[in-house]
């Protein structure tokens, strides 16, 4: 559980609610079992839906720009839904990747996006439900309040929670397959065994107006808590234009054993070995073919440098 400040939340003002439902059949944890647990919890409170299944992650992306857009741009929708209302909000089921999608819809729009937790690791429906419970999810998303939190932008891409190079991708690949490990132990295993399998080399990191060259094995950047199942960033902030940058100083492969045990049990102090800076302007080089973590997709990296901004553009959740 976090207890991470966040801004004061709103309430919609529309009195009906036309939710968006835009779902994730291939999604990790997928349920139509909690999928209808929302369209019953949204009729209860008087609210219309209308559910989007699209095949592909492209296809989901291209229908939430279509819901996203102005009502005088929005003829291609079906007269039977538009009978219901505008849309007041977008609910993405399923995991990170899927509210990634959503989202990037949702920002530059006045809708609300919320999410229905049916991923691996569920890092952005754990911070802003506090759990990913499907029951809580639905609470929160059809109590109809809202809050805006920042966007990162790494190198055109749009992120809401983190993005990584060297050791979180690495994680990420290594539990493609699996699921997390439940106890310290496995963690401890595993992070020892995920840093022995990056490849280190030297970058030239800029944050804000600092400036210094490292070797690390895990560079990480959060706007909130959580990537891959870990607690990273207990500290983050989701509103204040900057983000958490996290980083080794080239340490041993070996010591990621009792670093990786520690943050997952929320006990980690970032130091000289780890450190913690906050900023946010952002530019790593050279980054080009290495893979970017990004919100729980991984993404090669065409360029040589990955800037990076906060807090440009925001978007608001239903928290």
């Amino acid at each position: 559980m976090y207890t991470t400040a966040m801004p004061r939340p709103r309430h919609q003002k529309s009195k009906t609610n036309h939710f968006a439902l835009l779902v994730n059949r291939k999604a990790t944890g997928y349920q139509a079992r909690q999928v209808e647990q929302l369209i019953d919890a949204i009729k209860k409170k008087g609210g219309f839906y209308t559910t989007f299944e699209p095949d592909t992650a492209m296809a989901l992306h291209k229908q939430a720009q279509q819901i996203a857009q102005p009502k005088e741009k929005s003829a291609e929708l079906a007269p039977h839904i538009a009978k219901r209302g505008e849309f007041t909000g977008m609910i993405a089921c399923g995991g990170d990747g899927t509210f990634n999608l959503v989202a990037r819809a949702a920002m530059d729009s006045d809708l609300p996006v919320g999410v229905l937790p049916m991923g691996k690791f569920n890092s952005i429906a754990r911070f802003l439900y506090k759990s990913a419970a499907a029951s809580d999810a639905i609470a929160k998303i059809t109590a109809g309040d809202y809050k805006k939190i920042d966007v990162g932008m790494a190198a055109d891409q749009p992120f809401f929670n983190a993005i990584g190079i060297g050791f979180l991708p690495e994680l990420a690949d290594s539990l493609a397959g699996g699921r997390p490990p439940r106890f310290g132990f496995g963690w401890s295993q595993l992070g020892a065994k995920v840093a022995a399998s990056v490849k280190v080399e030297k970058l030239v990191v800029k944050i804000d107006a600092f400036r210094f060259e490292i070797s690390p094995i895990m560079m990480n950047i959060h706007l909130l808590p959580m990537a891959a199942g870990l607690p990273f960033a207990s500290a983050a902030l989701p509103d204040d234009g900057q983000a958490e940058v996290i980083f080794d100083q080239g340490g041993q492969a070996g010591e990621f054993s009792s670093i990786i045990r520690a943050i997952q049990k929320g006990k980690f102090l970032y130091g000289n070995d780890v450190r913690m800076f906050r900023g946010g302007t952002i530019n790593i080089q050279p980054v080009k073919g290495k893979v970017l973590y990004l919100d729980g997709e991984l993404v090669p990296l065409p360029t040589t440098v990955l800037p990076v901004k906060i807090g440009e553009k925001h978007v608001k959740v239903l928290c």
